[in-house]
């Protein structure tokens, strides 16, 4: 049971009545967790645009970013994050081989070295709160500066949604079950 109360748009102000229909718009509805941040629609508005960049509109390459989305929930270890954008990293060419050392912590040992430095990237910024000076050297020269920033923007997003997701104990949507199940020794 979630720690707060499913939102209904028609209880909501006529601001937190936009700020729901600006979420349910690009998403096609709004799913329990974005229910739940609307506890606070300025707040959720607000997060839910950075979303949009993050979701939409960053031009980063497809496969970076789903390295960036499964590598931050994985991180953080956001089932919600991690299930909903399976297929979706599938469709931007991730094998399941790739998938599957994410999700079992095996990564980036193993991954083709342009995936290897994403995974790494994220991996020391989610641990250890800084990339060191290689690491990000080995991703600015692969993918530029300005994609290391749409990357930070993706991994934070994501990150972020997964903790909020958790602190309030949302579920997954009927139907959605967790495809994050493996539990390190």
């Amino acid at each position: 049971m979630p720690r707060v109360p499913f939102v209904e748009r028609e209880n909501l102000t006529p601001g937190g009545q936009d700020a729901w229909d600006q979420i349910a718009g690009p998403r096609g509805g709004v799913a329990h967790n974005w229910a739940a941040l609307l506890n606070n629609p300025v707040a959720a508005g607000k997060l839910a645009q950075l979303g949009v960049y993050a979701r939409v509109e960053t031009p980063l390459d497809k496969r970076v970013k789903y390295l960036a989305i499964l590598s931050a929930a994985r991180e953080a270890g956001g089932h919600h994050i991690w299930t909903a954008n399976q297929r979706s990293a599938k469709a931007a060419g991730l094998s399941d081989e790739v998938i599957d050392a994410i999700l079992e912590f095996r990564a980036p040992v193993g991954l083709d070295p342009s995936d290897a430095n994403v995974v790494q990237f994220v991996q020391e910024l989610l641990r250890h709160h800084r990339v060191s000076d290689h690491t990000f050297d080995t991703l600015r020269d692969q993918i530029g500066i300005p994609a290391i920033i749409d990357m930070l923007v993706v991994c934070t997003y994501y990150y972020a949604m997964s903790h909020c997701i958790q602190a309030l104990d949302v579920v997954q949507e009927p139907g959605l079950d967790s495809a994050l199940t493996y539990l390190p020794p």
